[in-house]
C-alpha cells in the first residue's frame, strides 16, 4: 500500500503547538445516540482507495462488505460523494491492519496520515467546518474569549425532542462591534462565518450574540480544547492545552479572557486601574501565576459579595509600572478595551517609573 503522510518539518517551539491526533476524541461513542451524531471526515477518498486496494488482494468483495458492515458503499467514500464517520474509518484501519498483517507502526502511520490529510468535518445533516491541527495565537485568544463570555452547551441537555446532541456555542456582548471583531477569527480558524443576533436581555438591555450549532466544533472545543460545558462558573481555568503551550500562546489566551471579563479605567480621572473579575477563584490564581513569569504582579484575588449574596473574586493592578507591563504583554484586541487602553496610555506613557 502507498499512502502519503504529510511531512512536518518543525522547530522545537513549533512542535509544542501541534495538536495531538484528536480524531477519536471528536467521535467518542458515548456521544453517539443516532447516526447523525457521528462526526464525519471528508476528502479521504485517496487513502480509502489504497486501503480498499490492499484488502481486495486478500479478501473478496463480498467478504469485505460482510466483515466491515459499511454504512456507505466504498465507491461513495472513494469518490467523495459522502464523508465517513471517524469511528468507521478507525475500524477500517484496524481491519486493514489485521487482514493485511500490518504492524503497529504501519497502523500508526496510516492513522496519522489520515489526521493530517483531513481538514473538514461534518455530520450527515449539518454544515462542514474546518478544524485546526495547530494551536496558535488566534485560537488561544478565541478560547480565552469563550472561557470568559462564551457558553458551550451541555451536550446531553436538549431543548427539543428532535435534538439528541446539543451543539450550541454562544458568545454574548453588549457591544456589537466586539462580536464583529471576532468574525475574522472564526473565518480564519474554521472557514466559517457565524451570524450575529440581537435580543433584549432580562434587564431590558439590547445584547448581541454569536450563535453556532456545529457538532464538530462543539466536540473540538469541549474534548480537545477543554472548554467546560453548561454552567461554567465553578469550572473555569486555563486549559491544560494552553498551559502546555509556549508562553506567547498562554499570553494570547489571557488577552482574550481579559477582553471578555476585564476592565481598564481611570479612577478619579487620573489613577490607572486594571480589573479582572470571575466567580471562580481558580482561573484568577492561574492568571496571576502566569503573570509573575512576566514580572507582573496582580493584587488579589479579593473576595467580593454583590446583591443577593453572590460571591465573586477580583484581581487588580493599580501601579503605573504594573499597568505599563500589563499593556505591553496583554494588549487588548477587543475594540472597547482597546479604546480604554489608549486612554490609559495617554495618561501614563510619559510617566517614568523605576
Amino acid at each position: 500500500m502507498i499512502y502519503k503522510c504529510q511531512t512536518l518539518i518543525l522547530t522545537m517551539n513549533e512542535k509544542d503547538k501541534v495538536l495531538f491526533n484528536y480524531l477519536l476524541k471528536l467521535d467518542e461513542k458515548r456521544y453517539v445516540r443516532k447516526g447523525s451524531d457521528n462526526i464525519r471526515v471528508y476528502g479521504m477518498g485517496g487513502i480509502i482507495k489504497e486501503v480498499y486496494k490492499d484488502l481486495r488482494e486478500v479478501k473478496t468483495l463480498e467478504d469485505i462488505y460482510k466483515e466491515t458492515h459499511p454504512r456507505q458503499t466504498y465507491s461513495n467514500w472513494i469518490g467523495g460523494i459522502s464523508g465517513i464517520a471517524i469511528q468507521d474509518l478507525y475500524d477500517l484501519c484496524l481491519y486493514w491492519k489485521k487482514v493485511c498483517k500490518k504492524g503497529e507502526g504501519d497502523a500508526s502511520k496510516l492513522w496519522d496520515s489520515i489526521y493530517f490529510s483531513t481538514n473538514y468535518f461534518g455530520c450527515t445533516n449539518g454544515k462542514q467546518i474546518k478544524l485546526p491541527k495547530h494551536i496558535d495565537n488566534k485560537l488561544a485568544y478565541l478560547l480565552g474569549v469563550i472561557m470568559g463570555d462564551g457558553h458551550l452547551a451541555y451536550p446531553d441537555k436538549s431543548y427539543d425532542k428532535r435534538t439528541s446532541y446539543n451543539s450550541e456555542l454562544r458568545i454574548t456582548d453588549g457591544d456589537q462591534e466586539t462580536l464583529i471583531n471576532l468574525l475574522p477569527f472564526f473565518e480564519g480558524l474554521f472557514s466559517y462565518t457565524p451570524k450575529i443576533y440581537s435580543e433584549i436581555s432580562k434587564s431590558n438591555k439590547e445584547v448581541y450574540r454569536i450563535v453556532i450549532k456545529s457538532k464538530p466544533l462543539h466536540r473540538f472545543l469541549m474534548s480537545v480544547c477543554e472548554i467546560p460545558t453548561g454552567n461554567k462558573s465553578n469550572k473555569t481555568d486555563i486549559p491544560q492545552i494552553i498551559k502546555r503551550s509556549p508562553l506567547e500562546i498562554q499570553k494570547s489566551f489571557v488577552t482574550g479572557f481579559f477582553d471578555a471579563d476585564g476592565c481598564l479605567r481611570l479612577q478619579q480621572g487620573k489613577y490607572p486601574l486594571a480589573i479582572l473579575s470571575q466567580k471562580n477563584k481558580k482561573i484568577l490564581v492561574s492568571v496571576s501565576r502566569l503573570s509573575k513569569r512576566l514580572s507582573l504582579d496582580w493584587k488579589g484575588p479579593y473576595k467580593t459579595c454583590s446583591r443577593g449574596n453572590k460571591i465573586s473574586y477580583t484581581l487588580r493592578i493599580s501601579s503605573i509600572k504594573g499597568i505599563k507591563t500589563f499593556l505591553k504583554h496583554f494588549t487588548p484586541l477587543n475594540p472597547t478595551k482597546l479604546k480604554q487602553c489608549e486612554g490609559l496610555w495617554e495618561k501614563i506613557k510619559d510617566i517614568n517609573v523605576r
